[in-house]
């Protein structure tokens, strides 16, 4: 869904992303060369999201040129066996606001751009502040943001597939779908 921004993403803008390809010569060109496709307002809970791109599988075929894979709606099932590459805007956290605690079955690489951010975990003492030049890898755990700030965020991820493991099934669980629209699984 995109909309207009508020006024504090606006301060955060919206990312020209250049996608290369082959002509009919196997010449090198650019297919695209433009401004992502920026989505606010993710699941009511204001975070927004830029997809930057995304691949099915890997290793991925190259083909001279191909569709654009983040045209359409905000897609939050990471692909089987692909990477999908997102800028997101997480926003200041409402006080009060209950932590969307959730995993995915991927892993996914976690660098601030701009601003700062608190990861929460199943053990609310361990939390961890992340600030601008920060990289985490988050391996399928249960975690939750918090943004202490009155900005946005801007952090850029990168989700490869993965799968947990049966052993570490048996221990947390099955996985569902990542949706941002559940409620808290504190």
């Amino acid at each position: 869904m995109e909309a207009n921004r508020t006024d504090d993403a606006r301060q955060l803008p919206n990312l020209r992303r250049i996608v290369t390809g082959h002509d009919e010569q196997g010449r090198s060109i650019v297919l695209i060369d433009g401004p992502c496709h920026y989505h606010v307002n993710i699941g009511g809970r204001g975070f927004n999201v830029q997809d930057i791109w995304e691949h099915e599988s890997v290793p991925t075929v190259i083909e001279a040129s191909e569709p654009d894979p983040t045209e359409g709606p905000v897609d939050f099932a990471i692909p089987d066996t692909g990477v999908r590459i997102r800028i997101s805007d997480i926003p200041p956290t409402p006080p009060g606001a209950e932590p969307f605690m959730h995993r995915t079955q991927s892993v996914d690489y976690f660098h601030v751009l701009e601003g700062e951010v608190t990861m929460l975990l199943d053990d609310e003492e361990h939390r961890v502040v992340l600030r601008k030049g920060d990289t985490l890898v988050q391996r399928a755990t249960n975690h939750a943001w918090h943004n202490h700030t009155d900005r946005h965020c801007r952090v850029l991820i990168v989700m490869v597939a993965g799968r947990v493991s049966d052993t570490l099934e048996q221990v947390i669980g099955p996985v569902p779908p990542w949706d941002p629209h559940r409620g808290s699984r504190r």
